[in-house]
C-alpha cells in the first residue's frame, strides 16, 4: 500500500453536508459522482495531498443507507492507494484478510476498489483503490 487515499465519511444529506465541509475547509469540492452500482452518491474535497470522500446513500438498501441506520453519520471507511489491486488482493487473502469482493470493481473518482472486511481489520473497513 503507498498511501492513504481518502478517508469515506458516510452522510444523510450530500447537499448539506457539502456546505458543512466547504465552510470547514475553505473550499469547494472538485466532483459530486454517482455510482449506481453501489447506490451512492459521492463528492470529494482535495485538502492539500489528502482527499475526503462524503458518500449519501442513493439506494436505501445500498450499504452506506444500512451504515448509517446502524451507526449514524460519521466516518465509514479508509482508502489505500495500491499499484495492483489484484495482487495486493492476493497477498491480503494469503495473510487471512476476508475481500469482501475477490474481482475489483469501478468505483468513484476513476478507481478500481476492493474493500477489507472490517471484522479481519480490527473493526475498520478498508477500501484498496487503483488508478485507472
Amino acid at each position: 500500500m503507498d498511501k492513504i487515499e481518502h478517508i469515506g465519511i458516510a452522510v444523510k444529506n450530500l447537499e448539506q453536508s457539502n456546505k458543512i465541509f466547504s465552510s470547514l475547509f475553505n473550499k469547494d469540492n472538485y466532483k459530486v459522482e454517482e455510482v449506481l452500482s453501489e447506490g451512492v452518491r459521492t463528492s470529494f474535497f482535495q485538502i492539500g495531498p489528502n482527499k475526503i470522500e462524503l458518500l449519501e446513500a442513493s439506494n436505501p438498501n445500498s450499504a452506506i443507507a444500512k451504515f448509517i441506520d446502524k451507526k449514524g453519520e460519521g466516518i465509514h471507511h479508509i482508502a489505500f492507494s495500491v499499484e495492483n489491486i489484484t495482487k495486493e488482493i492476493e497477498r491480503l487473502k494469503k495473510l487471512g484478510f476476508h475481500i469482501l469482493n475477490d474481482t475489483p470493481k469501478k468505483g468513484a473518482d476513476n478507481k478500481l476498489v476492493a474493500f477489507v472486511h472490517p471484522k479481519t481489520a480490527n473493526g475498520v473497513l478498508i477500501e484498496l483503490c487503483q488508478d485507472i
